[in-house]
C-alpha cells in the first residue's frame, strides 16, 4: 500500500507540474530577454524626436529609452482590441495589463523646423516607416522599422494544426517571438490609432484556429471564444513616391499630423506626440511559450512628408 501511495503522490504531482507548465500561455508567460529599442529618424529630415518635450534628437537609443520603459522590460501575452487598453491575455479580458510590466509603451514628442516660404512644402506628417527584416545576429547595423528575434527551439508533446500542416508530436523547431508582436500609435490630438502586426503575415495573424490556438485548446481541454480581429491592424507601412520621396501617398502608419507652433522671420516649427505601445499578442498563431525566453532586438525608424491623396480612375 506504500508503494501505491508513493505512485498515486508522484503522478498527482507529475500532473501539477505540467498543469502549471500549460497554463503559462494564459495566466504568467513573459519574458524580460529585450535586449534593445531604438528610436531613429533620417539624417535628411528636418524633423527631430524627444521622449520629454524637451531635449530633441535624431536618435534615440535604448539606453536613453530605458529611463522610459525601464532598465529591463518585460513582455507578457496581452492583447487588446482597439491599441489603448490592455488586457491580460485570453483568460483574463478583464484584467488590465500595466505598462512597464507587461507591455511596452511610451510617448514620442515631434518638432519639425521649416524655412521653405511655401507652407504647403512643410513634411508636417510624421509616419512609421521603412519596414527592414534583418536577423538577429545583424539588427545593430540595421536602419528601418523591425522587430527580429534569436527564435528557441521547442519539441511540442502533442501534435497540433499549424496551418497547412499538423506538426506531429516530438517535432524540433525553432519559434520566434517576432511573429506574435505588435506595434500601436495613438495619435494624441486625435486619438486616431493603427496597430501594425509587423510580421506582416495576414494569414498567421489575429484569433486564428491553428497554431497557437489549436495547440492549447487540445493541450488543456478548453475552448475560448476568439474575438474579431482588431478593426485599425494594418499590415504594411505607408508607401512613399518613387519620384519625389517626400511625398507619402496614404496615411495607414501616420503617427502624428504636426501643428504650427510659432513662425519667426520665416521659420517654421511644428510639434506633435504620439503615444507608441509595443506588445506580444496572445491572439496571434505564433504564441507559443517556447517564444518566451526569445532574445529580442527592436527599432522603429520615423520619417516626415507631405501628403497627396491619390484618386484612382
Amino acid at each position: 500500500m506504500r508503494k501505491l501511495y508513493i505512485s498515486l503522490l508522484t503522478l498527482i504531482l507529475v500532473g501539477l507540474t505540467l498543469t502549471t507548465s500549460v497554463f503559462a500561455w494564459f495566466q504568467v508567460s513573459r519574458t524580460g530577454m529585450i535586449e534593445g529599442v531604438e528610436l531613429g529618424v533620417a539624417l535628411d529630415d528636418d524633423l527631430m524626436i524627444s521622449l520629454d518635450g524637451i531635449d530633441y534628437y535624431k536618435d534615440i537609443s535604448k539606453e536613453m529609452l530605458s529611463s522610459v520603459i525601464g532598465p529591463n522590460p518585460v513582455l507578457k501575452n496581452v492583447t487588446t482590441q482597439d491599441g489603448i487598453n490592455f488586457f491580460q491575455g485570453p483568460l483574463a479580458q478583464s484584467s488590465r495589463a500595466r505598462p512597464r510590466t507587461e507591455y511596452i509603451a511610451f510617448d514620442i514628442h515631434f518638432r519639425l523646423t521649416s524655412d521653405h516660404p511655401n507652407p504647403n512644402y512643410h513634411q508636417k506628417y510624421v509616419y512609421l516607416s521603412d519596414r527592414t527584416n534583418p536577423t538577429y545576429q545583424n539588427a545593430t547595423q540595421t536602419k528601418g522599422t523591425f522587430i527580429t528575434s534569436m527564435g528557441r527551439p521547442w519539441v511540442n508533446p502533442i501534435s497540433f494544426q499549424n496551418g497547412m500542416e499538423i506538426v506531429p508530436a516530438g517535432t524540433n523547431r525553432v519559434y520566434y517571438a517576432k511573429d506574435a508582436m505588435r506595434i500601436s500609435a495613438r495619435n494624441a490630438d486625435t486619438n486616431e490609432v493603427f496597430i501594425y502586426d509587423i510580421s506582416q503575415d495576414r494569414y498567421r495573424g489575429f484569433g486564428k484556429i491553428f497554431g497557437a490556438y489549436d495547440y492549447y485548446i487540445n493541450r488543456l481541454g478548453v475552448s475560448l471564444d476568439i474575438p474579431a480581429e482588431p478593426e485599425h491592424t494594418i499590415y504594411q507601412l505607408t508607401e512613399f513616391s518613387s519620384l519625389q520621396n517626400d511625398i507619402a501617398l496614404d496615411k495607414r502608419s501616420l503617427l502624428s499630423e504636426l501643428s504650427l507652433v510659432s513662425e519667426t522671420e520665416g521659420i517654421y516649427v511644428y510639434e506633435g506626440k504620439t503615444t507608441i505601445s509595443i506588445w506580444l499578442e496572445g491572439w496571434d498563431a505564433d504564441a507559443f511559450d517556447a517564444i518566451l525566453t526569445d532574445k529580442l532586438f527592436m527599432r522603429l525608424n520615423i520619417r516626415s512628408a507631405r501628403f497627396e491623396e491619390v484618386i484612382n480612375g
